[in-house]
């Protein structure tokens, strides 16, 4: 009670003092109602000799930044219109409640932070917690070739790097509003645009409360969002890619991860990837011309638990020879939850499964959209257990260019198995049919092409009369061509299944009588629901693979 009187005292001196003028524009107050300091850095009026502290006094240089150890509360204001060239490395850590923050100040275009090439890193956080960057513009370019070397004379250059290194687990970092582009580095996870990286071969080491938000990143290589970590040691593991660290430490999640509203153009091998993470959530993102020098998948992830990855756009991946995928569950992935997405043009296919590791086990793909996903809609390899793929709507038009349905590898891991695919919608001009080892079907509706699944017991053939097949662009509010004619044979055809998410990919709610067939719920007047026994979604158990042969993983040097 004498703390809320105390609180509710300090606020409303606080309006007084706002009112009155005494606190001015060189002051902030922290949310534990200590004030913090506001700084202000202007590139052409500013002098470091100044206090720093009013617009009228403010730095110039990075060189000051980075030479000064930041409080608690802090802000660091760059002057709108304004252009940096060098690496920023401000120094210090905010604390709960009290994040320190970069920001800008005044009317004109995101401050410039522009790298060079002596620095690998443009903006740079070591060790540090409790940290906000927002509305800055950033580039590192290189004049060396992009390499598939990850020891090119490039380097590893990142645009942002938040590197956690030894320090157990850092708070509270968020990325948010970055333009940033022309980021030249090599063929690694640990080398793009916003990388974040956790090396803790000896102290276990991760991130909690990562957010990574409304940032667009244009010609970043390899990756646009990377979270990397060498804490990976589990259930068996083998070894990893070469530019991880060794030793690696024991698997040690990054928690409270969001990456969301981003967009990603042309990122040279990945457009957001992440790993070691429990809870993941990434959403609303677009990923455009990703994999554009080099294969990989454009939304992908890996040893990693209970992943949501819902409302993205991916498409027109340019590198399909291997992934190539608007989206992949990669390996060692316990968990994962793919809905409400729109996967179009990539050239490598809609989604992979893959494991070369440990298990990958407990995958839901639900409600999403593919059109004109190319070479393979669905790949399945190594040792994949347990997938749930159900009212998905895929269209394989011309432009496909007579992909495979599915295929499937058998791989030192193991062989995928319990696949189930329900309530989905194949619809072809042409294509190569289906491996369907591993899988079952049911209540599916399988139209052109060599879609069809003659074991599928309930399956419908007849035309699916959606609105405009095939007639989606780019946005995920331009596909409703993929919703149901009223007389369509799709509408009641399909089976419920139990915790289905509520709602279609256009936010209708479920179901409206007998389920529909495909991603779309039709809401116009339907035949009362008909009791079909619900399919009900059982995890398959986990637990530890035999330990691979060969030296320890985590004792590799």
């Amino acid at each position: 009670m004498l703390k809320r009187t105390a609180r509710k005292a300090f606020s409303m001196l606080t309006a007084v003092l706002l009112v009155t003028g005494w606190i001015g524009a060189d002051s902030t107050v922290k949310a534990d109602g200590a004030p913090g300091t506001t700084y202000y850095v202007d590139n052409a009026a500013g002098n470091d000799s100044n206090a720093g502290t009013n617009p009228d006094k403010a730095w110039k240089s990075l060189d000051k930044i980075n030479a000064t150890t930041f409080a608690p509360g802090d802000h660091i204001l760059f002057k709108a219109g304004g252009s940096w060239q060098g690496q920023l490395w401000p120094k210090g850590s905010g604390a709960d409640g009290s994040p320190i923050v970069i920001d800008k100040y005044g009317s004109g275009g995101k401050p410039l932070i522009a790298g060079v090439t002596s620095e690998l890193q443009t903006v740079f956080l070591k060790n540090q917690q409790y940290w906000e960057i927002n509305n800055l513009e950033v580039t590192n370019p290189s004049p060396e070739p992009f390499s598939r070397d990850w020891k090119g004379a490039r380097g590893e250059r990142r645009g942002v790097y938040i590197l956690n290194e030894e320090s157990g687990i850092l708070n509270h970092i968020y990325i948010k509003n970055l333009n940033i582009h022309d980021v030249d580095g090599v063929y690694t996870t640990r080398s793009g645009g916003i990388i974040f990286d956790s090396v803790g071969s000896w102290v276990p080491s991760a991130f909690h409360d990562v957010l990574i938000d409304g940032n667009t990143l244009t010609d970043v290589d390899a990756y646009g969002i990377y979270i990397s970590s060498n804490c990976i040691v589990r259930y068996g593991m083998g070894d990893l890619w070469e530019w991880v660290p060794k030793p690696y430490g024991p698997w040690t999640p990054s928690t409270q991860v969001k990456i969301s509203n981003n967009t990603v153009v042309r990122a040279a091998t990945g457009g957001i990837a992440w790993n070691v993470t429990d809870g993941a959530v990434v959403e609303h993102n677009t990923v455009q011309e990703a994999t554009y020098l080099a294969t990989n998948a454009s939304i992908w992830w890996a040893y990693a638990d209970n992943n949501v990855v819902q409302y993205n756009e991916s498409f027109a991946a340019k590198n399909g020879s291997e992934d190539g995928t608007g989206f992949d569950v990669d390996a060692g992935n316990l968990g994962s939850l793919v809905q409400y997405n729109y996967s179009h043009d990539n050239a490598g296919g809609f989604m992979l499964y893959v494991n070369d590791t440990y298990n990958t086990i407990n995958t839901i793909v639900r409600y999403n959209i593919s059109q004109n996903d190319k070479a393979r809609i669905f790949r399945y390899s190594g040792s994949i257990d347990t997938v749930l793929n159900y009212n998905n709507t895929v269209y394989v038009g011309a432009a496909s260019g007579n992909p495979v349905m599915s295929d499937y590898f058998t791989k030192s891991s193991g062989s995928p198995k319990n696949i189930k695919n329900y309530n989905n919608v194949y619809y072809s001009v042409g294509d190569k049919g289906w491996t369907l080892t591993g899988q079952t079907f049911d209540y599916n509706a399988y139209y052109g092409g060599k879609t069809l699944v003659s074991s599928d017991a309930h399956k419908v053939t007849a035309s699916p009369k959606l609105v405009s097949p095939g007639s989606g662009g780019t946005g995920m509010n331009s596909v409703n061509g993929y919703q149901l004619q009223s007389d369509s044979p799709l509408i009641g055809a399909g089976v419920p299944i139990a915790d289905n998410g509520g709602r279609d990919y256009f936010g209708n709610p479920l179901y409206n009588g007998d389920p529909d067939i495909g991603a779309f719920e039709y809401q116009g007047t339907v035949p009362p629901a008909t009791g079909k026994t619900p399919i009900t979604y059982t995890p398959a158990p986990i637990t530890p693979m035999p330990k691979p042969p060969g030296p320890d993983p985590g004792n590799l040097a």
